[in-house]
């Protein structure tokens, strides 16, 4: 693993010289001589350890340590100095820096710090950011607004390319709840070339009965009772657009023949009106529910199932697709970072945690955990303790609400907490590296070993 250093020194002979000779170690150095563009490039980027020259002329290198820490407080700084008065070294430290490495120490022994703290972010520090290196998968998705880099999703973007072109084309998009089924629809809609006109999204299952085919279609004045003027329906107010039905499976029975008559003939009567409307419309369907399997049991009209799947596409559950964890978990960070003005994000052993659990509620339930955990945060980072106790299951969905009294819910979660500590230190092999992977100092281990134990002991007695 490349760790990203970030160098700050007027002296263009230093950077050279140093520059060269931790990348020649393997680190990843970004130097600059001007302290603003330092400023610049903490708030865009993570770095594991900024080395900072002390004495510069437009700023001290204690005054720009204090600015990087107030940016992201986590940031470690390390002063780079010739000059090692004791004045120096108080104000470096008071400005946070966590170290004050002399120019003329020992290149080997300055190397060897500068690891330690690299090591140091990497196990406690290190959180999870979007990556600049994009595959030909990620760079596809992102041309729909979709975030993804495996290749279930890579080939979903294929399909969302090809069938956009096709204005006309019925497709109906099959997914789990969560998947992002709207999503692709819109982005069907707007790489169409139907993308000048609305797109009109409905939820078939979330109407009343007895106002779906009113929504669907119209109603003149006085169709029904409530019914005090005309009012167009969905499908005129997506005439030369798209309109997508969600949930399709759940359209009643009558409903249906009445949309097939919208298939074939591109005209829509509203309720009460005996005079038909033209409409130009590209028609989207979803559903959770197999439609063949509603056919069989009679649910739905085979001849309109043919009709709405001229294509079809398939979007994968999120446990098939875990790789995209870290993109999705980045995304979100960003997303509800600047939503609350927050500066949180999530430690990327936390991953771990997050990469075994099996997503029943998919996309939607990530971003619901994500805003989450970000609004509840005490810190900047959230660590893989932090997380909810129904997290660390691998079996499908933890606890359903009102499934036990809140007063249990600490025991439970202590419980699963500590079973996933054990867990972690037989796989582990020992307990330094059980802290390493968990991301805790070895004291911490063994101090919520020891809590642990006691809580036992006392509850026997």
């Amino acid at each position: 693993m490349q760790y990203k250093i970030l160098m700050v020194d007027d002296n263009l002979r230093n950077i050279k010289a140093t520059k060269g000779f931790l990348e020649a170690n393997g680190l990843e150095v970004t130097a600059v001589s001007e302290p603003d563009k330092a400023i610049s490039m903490v708030k865009k980027e993570e770095y594991a350890l900024a080395l900072l020259d002390f004495q510069m002329p437009e700023m001290s290198g204690d005054t720009l340590a204090s600015m990087i820490r107030e940016i992201n407080p986590l940031q470690q700084v390390a002063i780079f100095s010739c000059d090692t008065s004791r004045e120096a070294l108080k104000q470096s430290y008071r400005a946070g820096a966590v170290d004050f490495i002399e120019k003329s120490e020992d290149p080997d022994e300055m190397l060897s710090r500068i690891r330690m703290y690299c090591n140091r972010y990497d196990e406690v520090l290190r959180t999870v950011r979007p990556a600049k290196d994009k595959n030909e998968n990620r760079k596809l998705l992102e041309k729909f607004k979709l975030v993804g880099q495996s290749e279930a999703m890579g080939k979903v973007g294929f399909k969302i390319e090809r069938f956009a072109k096709a204005g006309d084309v019925s497709v109906l998009i099959h997914g789990e709840s969560g998947t992002g089924k709207e999503l692709v629809a819109k982005a069907l809609h707007e790489h169409s070339p139907r993308r000048n006109g609305r797109f009109v999204a409905i939820n078939c299952a979330a109407i009343p009965r007895d106002l779906l085919e009113s929504t669907l279609f119209g109603h003149k004045k006085g169709a029904f009772t409530g019914a005090v003027s005309e009012q167009d329906g969905k499908f005129v107010l997506a005439d030369r657009g798209t309109i997508f039905l969600d949930e399709i499976g759940d359209l009643p029975i009558d409903v249906q023949a009445k949309l097939l008559r919208v298939l074939q003939e591109r005209v829509v009567e509203p309720l009460g009106s005996r005079i038909s409307k033209k409409v130009d419309v590209r028609i989207i369907c979803a559903s959770h529910k197999k439609i063949e399997d509603l056919v069989e049991q009679g649910l739905f009209r085979e001849d309109l199932m043919y009709r709405i799947k001229v294509v079809e596409l398939e979007l994968p559950p999120l446990r098939d697709r875990l790789g995209d964890v870290d993109l999705l978990t980045a995304h979100f960070t960003q997303h509800f970072n600047k939503k609350y003005d927050l500066n949180c994000h999530f430690q990327k052993r936390a991953l771990d945690v997050l990469r075994q659990y099996p997503w029943p509620g998919n996309v939607r339930e990530l971003s619901s955990v994500i805003e989450r955990h970000m609004i509840q945060a005490t810190g900047p980072i959230i660590k893989s303790e932090d997380l909810d106790v129904a997290l660390f299951s691998t079996d499908k969905p933890g606890l359903e609400s009102g499934s036990i009294k809140l007063s249990e819910w600490d025991e439970k979660q202590a419980k699963a907490k500590m079973s996933y500590i054990h867990d972690t230190i037989e796989e582990a092999g020992s307990k330094k590296e059980a802290a390493r992977m968990l991301g805790v100092s070895p004291s911490h281990l063994q101090y919520l070993l020891n809590q642990s134990k006691a809580a036992k002991l006392k509850k026997e007695a």
